[in-house]
């Protein structure tokens, strides 16, 4: 047992069960930059699955994620489960777990890693196939700013305590797994991280590139639905047919909304954003063969 998990057991296990969108558990503050709005709290996500073969990366832990692990945790040691597999339990219950998780298998699948993993299905990395995977974000534990999901911002080679929690903890704990792991980055925030990892020689494992970058689906957000659909497409549209395509939509949805606090975006502004997203995904299905 790590001493963190140490000092902080009887306080989950003496808590209430949580509701996915309940406030952090003041008690369980590992730390807190003013400065920043940041804070930072712990959540059993400890477990390292040194033999996988596949690494799935994501930022940091949101608030459903922190919840679903301290209800495992406890439910675990309830059942009078030792340490580590308590901790087993809890990385293969919450993590990347609520909404998020559908998305992720639909990428994953579409990707190919089911194909290259040898499996029918990547929901089973959650279940019958979890020795495979291991589940992490370059924030190890929770990070809040201003009581929200940390999602990128203020960026984190910009602020000393979450580079420090970055390099004590995902930089330490990659050490520990197969080299011949594969690493899936979900999103560009992950994907700018790991390739300032990389340059710095801090990766062993394998990383798809495209130009010299690593690579990444989208973050499973549901703010990245439209990223998300062009990525999971079987015919990739030319970029002027998806713009107007979109655009066409756009309009279409305005109108039915009636909407009466302001007008429609201009259409070049509009389609700049649709070009940047295409771009990007276009770019994923390059690495990954799918054009």
């Amino acid at each position: 047992m790590s001493k963190v998990l140490e000092h902080y057991r009887q306080i989950i296990c003496a808590s209430p069960q949580r509701q996915d969108r309940a406030l952090p558990v003041e008690a369980l503050r590992l730390w807190q930059d003013k400065l920043k709005n940041l804070s930072c709290y712990y959540a059993p996500f400890d477990h390292v699955n040194r033999q996988a073969d596949i690494i799935i990366v994501g930022i940091t832990p949101g608030r459903t994620q922190m919840n679903r692990s301290l209800d495992a945790f406890k439910q675990a040691c309830n059942d009078q489960q030792d340490c580590d597999s308590a901790l087993k339990f809890v990385k293969q219950h919450a993590s990347l777990s609520g909404s998020m998780r559908p998305r992720i298998v639909e990428m994953l699948n579409r990707l190919g890693y089911a194909k290259s993993l040898g499996i029918a299905c990547c929901s089973h990395l959650w279940t019958e196939h979890h020795h495979r995977v291991h589940f992490c974000s370059v924030l190890k534990y929770p990070v809040f700013v201003n009581s929200k999901d940390y999602s990128g911002q203020p960026k984190l080679f910009n602020v000393p305590s979450l580079q420090q929690l970055l390099y004590d903890e995902f930089v330490q704990d990659l050490k520990l797994i197969n080299p011949k792991a594969v690493i899936v980055p979900l999103g560009e925030m992950v994907a700018t991280v790991l390739t300032a990892l990389h340059q710095q020689g801090q990766i062993r494992q394998q990383l798809t590139t495209f130009n010299n970058k690593v690579v990444a689906p989208p973050h499973p957000s549901g703010a990245n639905a439209e990223s998300i659909a062009l990525l999971l497409r079987q015919d990739y549209p030319t970029l002027s047919q998806y713009q107007d395509d979109m655009y066409r939509h756009y309009l279409q949805k305005q109108c039915q909304l009636k909407n009466k606090n302001g007008q429609a975006q201009v259409e070049e502004h509009y389609k700049k954003a649709r070009a940047a997203r295409w771009q990007a995904m276009s770019h994923v299905r390059q690495a990954y063969d799918l054009e």
